[in-house]
């Protein structure tokens, strides 16, 4: 019973990403949720909080993330941790190229008359927050999996979804993707997370 409704769940999921794409697709345009989300983000920016959401969007850029992880993973392939790297490579780099091949299919253009910083390429599903949701998801999967404690469990799902959350809102904020690229990117994130986990335990 437990396993067909994660299944149900997992599915229903995936419907709505794929709805949410159709609505999107080829789309140059938000639709009027999209608008009024970042209407409302935009009505409150000033520097400081700029200069925040920068940093913050940095670190789950390529640039900061594959050099950091890429250390993280190799360390672990040394002392022969190999679940743990693999589950950790799948979710980074696997997760990014998995991005790449879905943006190349939904084909949505940015929100450009929002965006507070220059950025190329397509938008839906965000590539931040869908790898973001993957890797901390992997990350809080991997370090709670021996704990039995289940409030120290708690708090470290809790700090993965901070930074989550965090990601998805820098941007909004940055005005580099509308709220939907955000909503299919988590989406998208936690379904490649539960894949890897299923595939690699095989």
């Amino acid at each position: 019973m437990k396993n067909k409704k994660w299944v149900l769940f997992n599915t229903i999921l995936l419907i709505v990403f794929l709805y949410l794409g159709f609505l999107v697709r080829n789309s140059s345009e938000g639709i009027l949720f999209d608008i009024r989300v970042l209407d409302f983000i935009h009505n409150s920016s000033n520097p400081i909080l700029l200069a925040i959401m920068r940093l913050i969007s940095f670190i789950g850029s390529e640039t900061f993330l594959f050099p950091a992880m890429g250390i993280v993973i190799i360390y672990t392939f040394v002392k022969k941790r190999y679940f743990i790297a693999k589950i950790l490579l799948a979710n980074t780099l696997g997760s990014w190229v998995f991005n790449y091949i879905l943006k190349w299919i939904f084909q949505r253009t940015r929100p450009f008359d929002y965006a507070l910083v220059t950025q190329g390429g397509l938008s839906y599903p965000s590539g931040h927050s869908m790898v973001t949701m993957s890797m901390y998801l992997a990350i809080a999967y991997l370090l709670s999996r021996n704990i039995h404690d289940g409030l120290k469990k708690i708090n470290i799902y809790i700090i993965a979804s901070a930074f989550i959350i965090l990601m998805g809102i820098s941007r909004m904020y940055l005005g580099v993707h509308w709220p939907t690229d955000i909503i299919g990117g988590y989406i998208m994130g936690y379904l490649f997370f539960n894949i890897t986990v299923i595939g690699i335990k095989k």
